[in-house]
């Protein structure tokens, strides 16, 4: 499994993954909860060493700032679902990847994670109306 690691930009990355089971297992990956862009410089694919296991791979030529998040991969045969993330840090300066609109109950808990890559970070600034939250 892949571990958390700072580059700089222009430097190549691999992520891989392995899973096993039977049914064998569909691998799906994810940058701050979104799928993996479409880009000239990412690639990502899969292949299955022995009957029950998938090996999977994100790779990132000439990494930029953009590229930066938390990388999810993402295992499920129907039976079973698991997962694990890590963050790619690249240094530069902060971007925030679009977010999705969001729809909450009154009363209701809710958890928004702020798409931001660039490193390092030191706080990050949540707005609304007014208000400002550091956290």
């Amino acid at each position: 499994m892949f571990q958390e690691q700072a580059v700089h930009p222009g430097t190549s990355v691999s992520l891989k993954c392995s899973a096993a089971g039977n049914p064998l297992p569909q691998v799906t990956w994810l940058v701050d909860g979104f799928a993996i862009p479409e880009a000239y410089h990412i690639r990502v694919g899969d292949y299955v060493s022995d009957e029950r296991t998938v090996n999977s791979y994100v790779n990132v030529s000439s990494v930029t700032v953009e590229d930066g998040g938390t990388y999810q991969c993402l295992a499920q045969n129907g039976v079973q679902v698991i997962n694990h993330s890590r963050r790619l840090n690249v240094f530069g300066p902060p971007f925030i990847r679009p977010m999705r609109n969001l729809t909450a109950l009154d009363g209701q808990i809710i958890v928004v994670h702020c798409p931001v890559s660039g490193y390092p970070i030191s706080k990050v600034y949540w707005e609304r109306g007014r208000s400002k939250i550091s956290v």
